[in-house]
């Protein structure tokens, strides 16, 4: 996809690259789109789990959200043509089943934010009164508006951040 583009990458071209028959590549992949959310699936995972994984101690819990967040919009950054592709493949997809490829990906972050916010209401930083998943699901919908405007060219990546950094804070606050 990268080399050549989606439109005009081919799924004969995808198996031969992975030294597979067309058909043993749909069973993995019913098209072209199916496989773009499967990669991505499994390289966002490893990017949110490694993000989680290497946050310094001692930061506050808005700048180790922030951080996050930066390790994901890179991991978009590489090919924001790809990107976009892939999120209009989420946010509208052709098949119902899509959503459920999804949810263990989804589960990973807000489990991810979770822990954090368990954390920074142990010592005192949030109030106990946050309800971690909740406000874990609330923080990522607040990002993906955030990387929606961005990838729709609608922002700036630096006013971006500024915003998420400013609606976060509100709603940690």
């Amino acid at each position: 996809f990268a080399e050549q583009g989606f439109a005009e990458t081919t799924t004969q071209q995808i198996a031969e690259a992975a030294d597979i028959g067309t058909g043993t590549l749909f069973l993995y992949a019913r098209s072209k789109e199916d496989l773009l959310v499967l990669v991505f699936h499994e390289e966002m995972l490893a990017t949110a789990q490694d993000a989680f994984n290497d946050l310094p101690e001692g930061l506050p819990l808005i700048d180790k959200v922030i951080r996050v967040f930066e390790r994901m919009v890179l991991y978009h950054e590489r090919d924001l043509v790809l990107a976009r592709l892939l999120l209009k493949e989420i946010l509208m997809p052709d098949r119902p089943d899509r959503g459920e490829e999804l949810s263990h990906l989804m589960g990973a972050i807000y489990t991810g934010f979770g822990q954090l916010l368990v954390a920074a209401q142990r010592s005192g930083a949030i109030s106990p009164r946050f309800d971690p998943p909740l406000t874990a699901q609330a923080m990522f919908a607040i990002y993906y508006l955030g990387l929606l405007s961005w990838l729709g060219g609608m922002t700036t990546r630096a006013a971006f951040f500024a915003q998420l950094r400013r609606q976060l804070e509100l709603l940690l606050d």
